[in-house]
């Protein structure tokens, strides 16, 4: 990924389907797949606002089949180093789209399972 396209995702505005899937999205667990830290390759360091990253995951929907899909995090959640390939976490996915899956899980859950694995 190019410095370029990093500064997309973290300049793009808040996603809309965000809020609808904050409110009435479908709670699920998410595997995360490959290597969250790939996205900051080549990135010094960053400072400014808390972008919207994509990483790779594999979504398990409540009683259904598992899917493969990107789930949108918080930049602030990669680059501390939150989530690592293999981890499990909460994520809600978009009542309208299955393609639309937000992590839900916050920076203080993600460093409890860090502390306690």
């Amino acid at each position: 990924m190019s410095n370029i396209d990093l500064m997309k995702m973290v300049f793009r505005p808040r996603p809309g389907w965000i809020n609808r899937t904050e409110k009435d999205g479908t709670p699920a667990s998410a595997e995360i797949v490959g290597d969250p830290q790939a996205i900051l390759k080549g990135i010094g360091g960053y400072q400014g606002k808390d972008g919207w990253v994509d990483v790779d995951a594999r979504i398990q929907p409540p009683g259904d089949v598992p899917y493969e899909a990107k789930v949108t995090a918080r930049l602030s959640q990669v680059v501390f180093g939150l989530l690592d390939a293999g981890q499990t976490v909460n994520v809600k996915i978009d009542p309208r789209s299955a393609e639309h899956v937000l992590l839900v899980d916050d920076v203080d859950t993600l460093l409890k399972r860090r502390v306690i694995s």
